[in-house]
């Protein structure tokens, strides 16, 4: 194969064919081989940086070849402008603070945060293009690993003699490198090199969120977790089991746990909290912000299978004195830890509930008109001490996904999402279930 310069080829090629290949100097010696690429990782499609080459057996030594002193390079040999005796090759290249292919992207695992899973990369995928090297794609394929292992062509010709239609010859398993998020840890700040906007990874929905986190390795687990903001680290928590969580805390300062607890549901941050030892319940609500804590204080004093117990404190409520002009805008000026029910309650001076109404009614009504006029007829609604099964049934019969929960003096309290009844009952239907031996079938 003719030797291709950088500044005149605009092709693909995959690592697996570029490492191990032999290295020319300027004067022609070949005394070392390909071993890996340096690439600026803060790019859609990173490029290549420089090259680490190695020479020596069993004593191998490395060197890095910044990217403007290589001349030529393509699946024979890499051709430099620099000689060999003016390289300083070392025993180790192993700076952490630069991203490489061969030891943080291959054999890892990522995300890929456009089909929401976590995958192995088998070999990348790479580009020429004018004088430069741009990571292209991940490849995640059986085919890819068997070229990385020396044996594409064997195994090609053998399925070939058994099916030469087969899906395994014709179809690539190629991610755009620009959904993929590498899981490699930097053991300084135990933090993942991402090299996509945070965004992008943000937009992935929090179920998803949570089976990702848990088909990553334990050891990488953490490192994932520090990696995205709050407010994902907090999406994350509510959608993995206890245990995995009990490991994250146990790994996190108390004041990053507190943190984490604060940008969580109630309903949420209570079922956890109430797992724990008291002793360290306490700890933690005397870290988190004052309002909050009372706030969960107050929930964690109800029992699991009563509406106290089920409600979250998240909710939208407004007194009935004021103009739908006047509620439209508290609610836009209001944040919260989760999207709201799309119900407004209306209460009176002393905070208890008088009606309800939802977002259309209150779009769809004058700016100045009052919001007790636009309420609905009749509001349903259960006490703190109501049991799972009257939540239930109300909320089926009366078509409810949200029912609000009030004191014996009629003070709204919260409010029962159909999410969180629903899971109450799937965790009651599992355990009778187990109880009489009678499982679905996996």
């Amino acid at each position: 194969m003719p030797t291709i310069p950088l500044q005149q080829s605009t092709r693909f090629t995959y690592f697996s064919k570029l490492i191990d290949r032999p290295v020319m100097d300027k004067n022609g010696e070949v005394n070392a081989k390909i071993y890996d690429f340096i690439i600026k990782p803060l790019e859609a499609y990173p490029q290549a940086q420089g090259l680490i080459i190695r020479r020596g057996f069993p004593n191998r030594k490395y060197t890095v070849v910044p990217f403007a002193d290589i001349e030529a390079l393509n699946e024979k040999e890499a051709r430099l402008k620099v000689e060999f005796a003016k390289l300083k090759f070392e025993e180790n290249h192993d700076d952490r603070q630069e991203l490489t292919l061969r030891r943080d992207i291959l054999d890892q695992q990522v995300v890929d945060t456009h089909n929401h899973k976590v995958i192995r990369i088998n070999d990348i995928h790479l580009l020429f293009v004018n004088h430069s090297l741009m990571v292209a794609h991940v490849d995640i394929s059986l085919r890819g690993l068997f070229r990385r292992l020396g044996v594409e062509k064997l195994v090609d010709f053998l399925i070939r003699l058994i099916n030469k239609n087969a899906k395994y010859l014709k179809t690539e398993y190629l991610i755009p490198w620009k959904y993929i998020q590498p899981l490699s840890i930097n053991p300084a700040s135990m933090t993942i090199k991402v090299n996509v906007p945070q965004k992008q990874f943000n937009a992935i929905p929090a179920a998803d969120l949570g089976e990702i986190f848990l088909e990553v390795s334990s050891k990488n687990q953490i490192a994932l977790f520090r990696s995205v903001d709050i407010i994902t680290r907090a999406r994350i928590f509510t959608h993995i089991d206890f245990k995995t969580q009990k490991l994250m805390i146990e790994e996190l300062p108390d004041k990053e746990i507190a943190e984490l607890l604060n940008n969580i549901p109630s309903d949420e941050a209570t079922d956890f909290l109430e797992k724990l030892p008291k002793s360290r319940v306490g700890q933690l609500l005397g870290l988190m912000e004052n309002k909050y804590a009372k706030k969960l204080s107050e929930l964690l004093g109800y029992s699991n299978d009563s509406a106290g117990g089920l409600m979250t404190a998240e909710y939208i409520a407004c007194l009935k004195n004021i103009t739908v002009e006047a509620a439209l805008k508290q609610i836009k000026e209001r944040s919260f830890k989760v999207e709201p029910a799309q119900f407004v309650y209306v209460l009176d001076e002393e905070s208890r509930l008088i009606g309800a109404t939802n977002f259309r009614r209150l779009i769809l009504a004058g700016p100045q008109e009052q919001l007790m006029n636009i309420i609905f007829p009749k509001t349903y609604f259960v006490n703190l001490e109501s049991g799972v099964k009257e939540v239930a049934y109300l909320m089926e019969k009366y078509k409810y996904y949200t029912i609000p929960v009030v004191d014996n003096n009629n003070v709204l309290k919260g409010i029962i999402t159909v999410d969180d009844i629903l899971s109450q009952l799937i965790t009651i239907a599992w355990r009778r279930l187990k109880k009489i031996k009678v499982l679905p079938k996996q």
